[in-house]
């Protein structure tokens, strides 16, 4: 008896040792689906609208929603108090498209926002197809599963003053509810369930993008964070991808009205110059210089002034047409000075006096092989007669702003190699990659997929110090 008491016993520690830790349920996330908006359509089998106030109205089938007033709606002709749910046993349709979960009717001004809440995993269904190819290896799709499940909840609450979660276009993850679901997809999200990035105690900020080209971008370079988990990593495996050569051209003048609208104000761009380079020779900063002035700015920066889906990412090379050359063109002068000053010298002495028109001046920035031209042209309407500089003035420590007085201006000195930087009026960029760079590169998960990565290996090469766990 006391055998069996002790074995008993010795059970009894074993279950409770064995109880299973109690596992949290499965976060809802909350979704802007319509800012804003004056009116729309709700359609269901069967549905039912609960508001402020406990009002209760159902419906079959289409009814319209439309504003009626601070913090009301009219619902199929009964008006109704914001904010306002609407649930139903089936599927919830918004203007003809099908979603998962409820619909939330909150204030915005004069109208109203429809926010879509749903729980996590229905909502990566309508998120993962937007994102990636159904049809790449299930690893490299599983990966992506994880990814986007631990940023959602890492972003849970970046919209919380318009009253949800995470907006449905690509400022957070592009969301297209059911329309967006594939079997594949749901496989991948369904197999990884639960399965979170963690680092420090809370769900990383899994950053992630189409082509690195090569090398990923360190985040401090991008956006000014400094996260351990997002620095620069060179791709394991060699690939391609539609985005592995592009190219934009663009002109000076339309370069300076994009970053004009950006808060960037130099003028018309006649040099763009890199001053920065971060691993794999991915550009961090450029120098842009106009005929009103010049800025250093992170390359992100000008990528997002210019385009993103025209300069598809930093990693670059820029040229332009007219690009100053690192030597004076020879021209005929007649009345050359036969004494020992520099070209530089009288240049700068001529400009003091007034001796060329601000169009001379802009054509010689643009322009400088053109210089030697414009001092003939000077000297003849002053009858051949050289200009003498003031003897306490060295070439070598000239002023470039004399020179230049309406702008500021680039510090190389006049008549010095020019070539540092692409200078001319058309600028073309030479690329490679698509996005920000930073965290998981798509493309990249793909090759390592196709190499035998499982998708924990490819998350974890990609984010490195984080944890892979389970969470519900």
């Amino acid at each position: 008896m006391k055998r069996f008491v002790k074995i008993a016993l010795a059970f009894l520690l074993l279950a409770a040792f064995f109880v299973p830790v109690s596992v949290a349920a499965e976060p809802s996330v909350s979704v802007g689906l319509a800012s804003g908006v004056s009116s729309c359509t709700i359609k269901a089998n069967s549905m039912t609208f609960y508001d402020a106030s406990g009002k209760q109205v159902s419906f079959k089938g289409t009814v319209s929603v439309s504003a009626g007033g601070r913090n009301n709606i009219t619902v199929g002709g009964k008006t109704l108090v914001l904010p306002v749910t609407v649930k139903s046993n089936g599927l919830l349709y918004l203007d003809g498209k099908p979603y998962r979960g409820i619909f939330r009717f909150v204030a915005s001004s004069s109208s109203f926002t429809v926010v879509n809440e749903l729980l996590i995993e229905d909502y990566l269904k309508g998120v993962l197809k937007i994102e990636v190819n159904p049809n790449w290896p299930m690893e490299a799709l599983r990966a992506q599963a994880i990814t986007a499940r631990t940023y959602a909840l890492a972003e849970k609450g970046r919209h919380g003053s318009a009253g949800f979660d995470v907006c449905a276009t690509d400022h957070c993850l592009p969301y297209r509810g059911v329309s967006a679901e594939d079997s594949r997809l749901t496989q991948a999200i369904e197999s990884t369930r639960g399965m979170v990035l963690y680092y420090g105690g809370k769900p990383a900020v899994t950053f992630f993008h189409s082509d690195s080209g090569g090398w990923t971008s360190n985040v401090q370079s991008v956006w000014g964070q400094d996260i351990l988990y997002l620095r620069s990593l060179q791709e394991p495996f060699e690939y391609q991808s539609p985005y592995s050569s592009w190219s934009l051209r663009i002109s000076g003048d339309e370069i300076g009205r994009r970053l004009s609208r950006a808060g960037i104000n130099v003028g018309s761009v006649f040099e763009i110059r890199p001053v920065k380079y971060g691993p794999g020779g991915r550009v961090e900063m450029v120098e842009v210089v106009g005929n009103r002035g010049r800025k250093t700015i992170k390359s992100h920066d000008l990528r997002m002034a210019l385009g993103a889906k025209e300069l598809k990412s930093t990693m670059f090379s820029v040229t332009a047409d007219g690009q100053a050359q690192s030597t004076v063109r020879p021209a005929s002068k007649p009345s050359e000075p036969e004494d020992a000053q520099s070209k530089s010298s009288i240049l700068i002495t001529l400009t003091r006096e007034g001796a060329f028109t601000s169009d001379e001046l802009l054509d010689m920035l643009l322009h400088p092989e053109k210089k030697d031209d414009y001092v003939q042209k000077a000297l003849a309407r002053r009858g051949g007669k050289v200009p003498t500089p003031p003897a306490s003035e060295s070439p070598s420590k000239k002023d470039p702003k004399l020179l230049w007085p309406q702008w500021e201006m680039p510090d190389e000195s006049i008549g010095t190699d020019m070539t540092r930087g692409a200078r001319g009026t058309m600028f073309t960029f030479q690329g490679k990659g698509w996005g920000h760079g930073v965290g998981m590169c798509q493309w990249g998960a793909k090759a390592m997929a196709e190499n035998g990565w499982s998708a924990g290996k490819i998350v974890k090469y990609y984010y490195p110090g984080t944890q892979l766990q389970k969470l519900y």
